[in-house]
């Protein structure tokens, strides 16, 4: 009697096969009691939606995504100045007020470019153009090639186009209490541009420099001018990952942005190159002074939290060789690199590159 009651309620065994026994579980099968067809009928519902709303959300993002990168490249074909390859080292570039036998050439007012004309119609915020020569997508377009603007904070163009309209990869913009103008240009100027992730706009695939010396030296300059300038290329000097808040790296934060002349008791050249130079992942035999100019291109990393992704450039002078500098480029050491705290935490003291996505 005791073994009858200890398996009366037992069902019959299921001796189908696994397969059948999964569609059983999951779709409404004949003999299925009213609530387990209720719940069959509901999972098989939300899956439907589910299926449907990923669809869409995929649809939505590949949209986005053209949508964005059809603008810049509008953008793009209509304004691009069309520089030679040979670099301009002219203190006034060469213009029509320029009088290169006058020794004080130099102090003169710099030339509105013609090129620059028509994108000042357009927005007057315009203040250059950037460019990373020969570094393309597989139809030959430049990854990094924009307009530069100068926005009255250095808010503004973070979600606005060069039309002022709200535009998700935002422009690229310099910093906003930096000087470039027909006068000249601050010591360090910081240029600003979002890291897009999987839509690859804006500065996102400036992440690619973290993959090793070698890509550095496919793609070691960068043609940045004012829109008083032309043919002006930089020559990178640094490459580095930094922290914007101070407990990430133990209550101190190095604040890059601020570096913007050289005769700021704050910001002195020598501590200035020191910060670049012992974050750098790469190491090189350019000359840098503080008579130099200098671009730092930042845009935020995905690898961690409040992390910056920066890249420091200096302007060509008539006494760097090109060829010269791409040789002595070398990768530096992981363990003379400074990382900050929470970086040397969460991956040790050492380099990683985990795709321009992140």
């Amino acid at each position: 009697m005791a073994m009858f009651n200890e398996t009366a309620n037992l069902k019959e065994r299921d001796d189908s096969n696994f397969f059948l026994r999964f569609v059983k579980y999951f779709i409404p099968w004949k003999g299925d009691k009213t609530n387990e067809i209720v719940r069959k009928v509901a999972f098989c519902a939300s899956i439907v939606l589910f299926s449907m709303s990923l669809n869409e959300l995929s649809d939505y993002l590949g949209a986005s995504r053209e949508k964005q990168k059809s603008y810049i490249q509008k953008v793009v074909v209509e304004y691009e100045p069309k520089f030679d390859d040979n670099v301009n080292y002219d203190a006034n570039n060469g213009g029509d007020d320029y009088d290169a036998s006058n020794p004080e050439a130099s102090a003169q007012k710099l030339k509105l470019q013609d090129w620059a004309k028509p994108l000042l119609k357009r927005n007057k915020d315009v203040i250059g153009w950037i460019k990373i020569p020969g570094f393309t997508d597989y139809s030959g377009e430049e990854y990094i090639n924009f307009p530069v603007l100068k926005g009255e904070d250095n808010d503004y163009y973070l979600y606005k186009n060069l039309d002022k309209e709200y535009y998700e990869s935002g422009s690229i913009f310099i910093d906003s209490a930096s000087v470039m103008d027909e006068n000249g240009q601050t010591d360090n100027i910081t240029v600003f541009g979002h890291h897009m992730g999987y839509v690859g706009t804006s500065f996102t695939h400036l992440s690619e420099y973290e993959q090793g010396v070698d890509f550095l030296k496919k793609y070691p300059i960068i043609e940045f001018n004012s829109i008083y300038e032309s043919g002006r290329r930089y020559a990178i000097i640094s490459c580095f990952a930094i922290n914007t808040e101070p407990e990430d790296d133990g209550g101190d934060a190095w604040k890059y942005v601020g570096c913007r002349d050289f005769n700021d008791d704050d910001n002195k050249f020598e501590n200035w190159y020191d910060q670049v130079s012992k974050r750098s992942w790469y190491s090189s035999d350019i000359k840098c002074t503080e008579d130099d100019k200098y671009i730092t291109l930042s845009t935020c990393s995905k690898l961690l939290k409040d992390l910056r992704w920066v890249i420091v450039a200096k302007k060509l002078t008539a006494e760097d060789n090109i060829d010269h500098i791409v040789k002595s480029y070398k990768e530096r050491p992981d363990k003379e690199i400074y990382y900050p705290k929470y970086w040397r935490d969460h991956y040790g003291s050492k380099k990683i590159y985990q795709g321009w996505e992140y």
